[in-house]
C-alpha cells in the first residue's frame, strides 16, 4: 500500500514532540532502502499511525516494527537488526530516539574538492585522472520524504552497491576488485561515502585504492611491487534553490 507515510509520521513527532510512554505506546519505525535501514522511535504513537493510514493496526503491533520502503509500509515481528539485514544491510540498526533528517526537495548543487593524491605517487607522476571522480552539477531533486544516496548520485544509479553505515551515513561500492595475496591485498577499489549533515547539506568522499600484485611477472610491474596507492576526493552538495 502506498502512502506519503514517512513525512507524515515524522511530521507528527516534530509538531507535537514526544509522548511519555506511560500515556501512549509509541511506534518503532524502520526507514529502509536497498542496502539497509535506519531505525527510529520518533514519538509517533500507534493511534497516530491508525489515523494516518486510515486502518486499524494489526494485532500485536505494539511489539512490531513499522517498515517504510519506497512509501510502502508493512508491519514486521523481526528485530531491527534482522530487518536491516533483509534489505542488504550489515544487520545493525540501533534505535534513534528522534526523527531522521530529511533533505529538502529543490535545486541541489554538487561540487568536488581537490583530490589528495599524496599517497599515490604513481598517479602524480603519470598525470592520469583519478578513477571514481565526482562530477559537479546542479539539478532538481525530489527526495520522496527520506534520504537516499542513489538519488544524489543518480548518474551511477544501478552501478553502486549502497549499505547503511549508521546514522545518516551511507557507503557505496563503485568497484572493488581487491583480493588477498598473502601479505595484504592487490587490485583496485573505488568507494564512496555520503553523509547527510542537515536538510540542506550533504558531504562525502570518493576513495580510490590500488595495489600492484606482488607476484606480477611483467618487469615494469615488478618494479612497482607492493606499491600502495590511495587518493581521497571530498565533495559537497548543497540546496541552492
Amino acid at each position: 500500500m502506498r502512502h506519503k507515510l514517512a513525512p507524515t509520521l515524522f511530521g507528527f513527532a516534530l509538531s507535537f514532540g514526544f509522548v511519555p510512554a506511560a500515556q501512549a505506546q509509541m511506534v518503532q519505525i524502520a526507514m529502509c532502502m536497498e542496502g539497509g535501514c535506519s531505525c527510529h522511535v520518533p514519538g509517533t504513537t500507534l493511534s497516530d499511525v491508525e489515523m494516518i493510514l486510515g486502518a486499524p493496526n494489526p494485532p500485536g503491533a505494539a511489539d512490531m516494527t513499522l517498515v517504510v520502503y519506497e512509501n510502502e509500509y508493512s508491519w514486521r515481528s523481526q528485530t531491527p537488526a534482522q530487518i536491516d539485514a533483509s534489505f542488504g544491510g550489515p544487520g545493525y540498526c540501533p534505535i534513534q530516539l528522534e526523527a531522521p533528517l530529511i533533505p529538502e526537495d529543490g535545486l541541489w548543487r554538487m561540487t568536488a574538492g581537490a583530490t589528495d593524491a599524496s599517497a599515490c605517487p604513481l598517479l602524480s607522476l603519470s598525470g592520469q585522472a583519478v578513477p571514481g571522480q565526482i562530477s559537479g552539477e546542479t539539478r532538481q531533486i525530489s527526495w520522496g520524504g527520506w534520504f537516499s544516496p542513489s538519488k544524489l548520485m543518480s548518474e551511477a544509479e544501478g552501478h553502486v552497491s549502497w549499505t547503511h553505515a549508521g546514522g545518516h551515513t551511507w557507503r557505496g561500492v563503485v568497484v572493488d576488485e581487491r583480493v588477498p595475496d598473502g601479505s595484504g591485498t592487490t587490485g583496485a577499489s573505488v568507494i564512496w561515502t555520503v553523509n547527510l549533515v542537515s536538510p540542506t547539506e550533504i558531504t562525502g568522499s570518493s576513495v580510490f585504492e590500488f595495489a600492484v600484485p606482488s607476484g606480477a611477472a611483467d618487469p615494469a610491474a615488478a618494479m612497482l611491487q607492493n606499491l600502495q596507492c590511495r587518493t581521497v576526493t571530498p565533495f559537497t552538495a548543497r540546496k541552492v534553490g
